[in-house]
């Protein structure tokens, strides 16, 4: 699969499908293999494209603070290389920050807009998380580190009823044979820190999407509830008997949720 130069990094992508174009951003060290779920179903409409964000993947990580806009303009300078004037764009966790960021920074370019599971900026929560995760990140054996992690990405519900689902998950993560570096662990929590965009919100244009899992302790339904409030227009939905990673937990629900409101908003 191709890799692209975009400003001070190479980035790495995968395109499926042809359609109106879907542009999918990944969240916190997750690369384009997480969309594993989505991929098929979405390209079966739309061309769907899926990247590395800086810091993770096969895209560089540079050992140094990264911000969420310029991830964002990383996001944009890679649909100026592909030929995308104007897209749908799908973010989760992470992601739907730098989807934030996109649609504030090019309004004209973000037909539609989704943000899942995640946040409008730090709250003293969500800043005492990122530091634990930073120590357990950069303390313990890498296994020892996913299962603590995966700790806050998976609901009860999945612990109680799948655990051979959160095993097979975490099997897949560390076989991952381009594992995000402590640097690119580094860089994007300095982003995620750093990050807010709570007061500009209601100038977002796009129809917009806003989702979270009810057992999401992650990224509480607060945060959510805040963000479809803030921008005009937006739709609220909830998953039930998911964690942070519903997508993966849930993904037909997930999916059809997904592709009922592009369908409500063509080109």
């Amino acid at each position: 699969m191709p890799k692209v130069r975009v400003g001070d990094i190479e980035m790495y992508y995968v395109e499926q499908g042809s359609g109106e174009p879907l542009v999918l951003i990944m969240g916190f060290s997750g690369d384009h293999t997480a969309w594993a779920f989505q991929m098929a179903e979405f390209a079966q409409r739309y061309r769907v494209i899926a990247f590395d964000n800086r810091g993770a993947g096969q895209t560089d990580q540079p050992d140094a603070p990264y911000t969420i806009p310029q991830m964002a303009g990383d996001t944009a300078g890679l649909m100026d290389r592909l030929g995308i004037e104007r897209a749908h764009v799908l973010g989760v966790s992470m992601g739907g920050m730098i989807a934030q960021e996109l649609a504030l920074a090019h309004p004209g370019r973000v037909l539609s807009l989704q943000l899942h599971c995640t946040h409008p900026g730090n709250d003293g929560y969500m800043t005492a998380l990122g530091d634990a995760w930073g120590t357990v990140r950069a303390s313990l054996p890498l296994e020892q580190a996913q299962r603590t992690i995966f700790l806050w990405l998976f609901g009860h519900t999945t612990y109680n009823e799948r655990p051979e689902f959160v095993e097979a998950i975490l099997a897949g993560a560390l076989a991952n044979p381009y594992p995000q570096s402590l640097a690119g662990f580094r860089g994007q929590s300095a982003a995620v820190q750093a990050f807010s965009t709570r007061d500009r919100l209601p100038r977002i244009t796009a129809p917009t999407l806003v989702s979270v899992a009810d057992e999401d302790v992650l990224v509480p339904a607060r945060f959510a509830r805040e963000i479809a409030a803030r921008i005009p227009g937006a739709e609220l939905a909830t998953i039930a008997r998911a964690g942070h990673v519903y997508f993966w937990e849930m993904p037909e629900e997930f999916n059809r949720m997904c592709l009922e409101f592009l369908a409500r908003h063509p080109k």
